[in-house]
């Protein structure tokens, strides 16, 4: 019931702020899209959850937050706190526009978040990523690898293959996968909506800073980088 709860409000609360532009004070600012408690320094974290939700809050309500919000199986108290007192958090449904102003964004972060979206979401996103991005601006995503989950069914691996696409969690609905990529099936979507450049990465390696950090599950994830369609350029990449 509390949680139910919880969701009500939250949802009133991004419905509420949907029209509400953020403007960035840093020079070249850095978006960190679904993030999750996946954080950076001096990065705006845009995310649904209880944890963006009530990261504003007094402490005291923060402790009591951390012990319903499901990261104590990933996070000590004082390491959950430190996230989300340290860290900028805009509670926000990323399925609606963004609300910033077109190019205004130098870097976009997304890891493990587009696959929780169905096909038609994700790509709005990425399209509204690409209006808010600077000219010279780069994305970087991270996405479960689908050649990484086919081979763990090759493998014989068939319950880790499953999970993939089926979640035993009730709770959350949030936490289930609607849709897979392989790298040309996410070059596709992004040369399509006019970025370029598109780049498959190694684990915590490219142009956009702070990936030491923010990168994570290398084994199955596909990472990428892409870049603003550069004044009208309408090259697209084979890479």
């Amino acid at each position: 019931m509390l949680r139910q709860f919880t969701e009500l409000i939250m949802g009133i609360v991004s419905w509420v702020g949907r029209g509400k532009i953020v403007i960035p004070s840093m020079n070249n600012p850095k978006l960190n899209l679904g993030s999750g408690l996946s954080v950076a320094p001096d990065w705006i974290n845009v995310d649904a959850s209880p944890n963006s939700f009530f990261s504003h809050c007094p402490l005291f309500l923060l402790k009591q937050v951390y012990h319903f919000s499901g990261s104590k199986k990933t996070f000590s108290r004082d390491g959950y706190l430190s996230i989300l007192k340290n860290s900028r958090f805009i509670h926000y449904d990323v399925r609606h526009k963004l609300p910033f102003l077109d190019l205004s964004i130098q870097y976009i972060y997304t890891s493990h978040f587009l696959e929780h979206l169905y096909y038609d979401e994700a790509k709005y996103l990425l399209q509204e990523a690409h209006r808010i991005l600077k000219v010279s601006g780069t994305i970087r995503i991270g996405v479960p690898n689908l050649e990484y989950a086919v081979s763990l069914y090759q493998k014989g691996e068939k319950e880790r293959f499953l999970a993939y696409f089926f979640s035993d969690n009730h709770s959350n609905i949030f936490s289930r996968h609607k849709y897979m990529y392989d790298f040309d099936m996410l070059r596709r979507v992004l040369s399509d909506i006019g970025y370029v450049n598109i780049k498959a990465c190694r684990y915590q390696e490219g142009k956009t800073p702070d990936i030491q950090i923010l990168d994570n599950r290398p084994e199955e994830t596909l990472f990428l980088e892409a870049d603003k369609n550069n004044k009208g350029n309408h090259e697209r990449s084979n890479s």
